[in-house]
């Protein structure tokens, strides 16, 4: 996804690595959590180039409750995911040298790891503040825990890969009991790019262990993610783009795999930036329509065969390159942008009514890209950075 992550995260996690299985664990339920329903992505810290990164966790609160307010029942937003953490290594000479220490969780917002003022984050305002309607089920809070594979700066999780078993089991672990031990978290949106599933590597062994714990398998310390809060545990998304699925290729095996051992977990499918041009080039909206319907036919096709539960992210703020304005140098191409983001909408809607993945029991529902205080990536910003009014008027009876 897009990124806004706060780059000064205020603390970091070190949790021993020493973990027994938890024979005492209370059963889990047998269908798994309950992660269906449409999102949104929530992003509550300034992203504006030459101002600090201020949080106000819950700053869209009001906004999110008054489009759930509009909306038809199956049109309404059941799960909030506000970002929370970011995984990072430190690790001097390569994966193979890494140590449980240089490995760490990072909080965005001030709470101590193991959940005291807990409710001071943005999971836990969301949680609370977001309102439930007409005897549904309360909404939903989400934990996003990003981190770049191929990043080259100090933190970044280069080597995540190359990390050997017994480290992405531990890394898994640690990132676990902090989730665990907050009762506010239902779940977690991973968002660490780029994916890779290939093989039976890092990410693999990481993805892995963490539905192995969030099903309650393993007590962490003395912490487990089976509660009398969360009898079924929690669940997890994995972002990956459609590619992730190909028949016949072991990220499509391995995906079916990590989501389906536990029966928690599901993959988060952008259809957006599809075009694979720079950043900061406006993608007609004629062409992105052509290029969303065929990743939806893919993605219907491709899930149904490796049976991956799955939702869909729809750009109805900017993307990179589905955006009205970009500012910087990196813009180009302005003159095909839309005057307004609903024009994006719109298109990608028709291509989901077209290519039946509505039908498809597979299919989750989708998450709205996304309420931020502001989209800045590669020296460039895009607008609108929220859903702007006409595309929620549209999504309150279209979502």
């Amino acid at each position: 996804m897009v990124k806004t992550k706060t780059c000064a995260a205020l603390l970091s996690i070190t949790l021993n690595f020493n973990v027994a299985v938890f024979a005492s664990a209370p059963s889990n339920a047998v269908s798994g959590p309950d992660f269906s329903g449409h999102a949104a992505w929530v992003y509550d810290s300034l992203n504006v180039p030459g101002q600090a990164r201020q949080l106000q966790a819950g700053f869209f609160i009001d906004a999110i409750n008054d489009y759930n307010t509009q909306a038809g029942r199956k049109h309404q937003i059941s799960s909030i995911y506000s970002y929370h953490a970011s995984m990072e290594m430190y690790c001097k000479g390569g994966a193979h040298n890494c140590s449980p220490t240089n490995l760490k969780l990072s909080f965005a917002s001030p709470q101590h790891p193991l959940g005291k003022h807990a409710e001071r984050s943005s999971v836990a305002r969301y949680r609370h503040g977001v309102k439930a309607r007409d005897g549904q089920q309360p909404v939903k809070a989400v934990a996003i825990i990003d981190g770049v594979v191929n990043g080259q700066y100090q933190g970044s999780l280069k080597g995540l890969n190359e990390l050997p078993q017994r480290l992405a089991e531990g890394f898994a672990d640690k990132v676990s009991a902090a989730i665990c031990a907050d009762a506010n978290i239902d779940g977690v949106q991973f968002d660490l790019e780029p994916l890779n599933l290939e093989s039976h590597n890092g990410q693999y062994f990481f993805y892995r262990r963490i539905a192995e714990n969030f099903a309650g398998k393993r007590d962490m310390g003395g912490i487990n993610c089976v509660t009398s809060s969360h009898p079924a545990g929690r669940f997890f998304s994995v972002f990956a783009p459609t590619r992730a699925l190909r028949p016949g290729s072991g990220s499509a095996a391995n995906m079916h795999q990590i989501t389906n051992s536990h029966r928690n977990g599901y993959m988060i499918a952008p259809i957006y930036d599809l075009d694979g041009s720079p950043l900061g080039h406006a993608t007609p909206v004629a062409d992105y329509q052509q290029m969303a319907r065929r990743q939806l036919q893919q993605l219907n096709s491709w899930a149904t065969q490796a049976r991956v539960p799955f939702k869909i992210g729809i750009p109805a703020a900017a993307s990179v390159h589905e955006y009205v304005r970009c500012a910087g140098p990196p813009c180009k191409n302005q003159g095909a942008a839309p005057d307004s983001q609903l024009a994006y909408v719109q298109a990608l809607m028709t291509a989901l009514s077209a290519t039946g993945v509505r039908d498809n029991t597979l299919f989750h529902g989708n998450v709205i890209w996304a309420w931020s205080r502001g989209i800045s990536h590669g020296g460039a910003s895009f607008m609108p950075e929220a859903p702007p009014a006409e595309v929620l008027n549209y999504l309150i009876k279209n979502l």
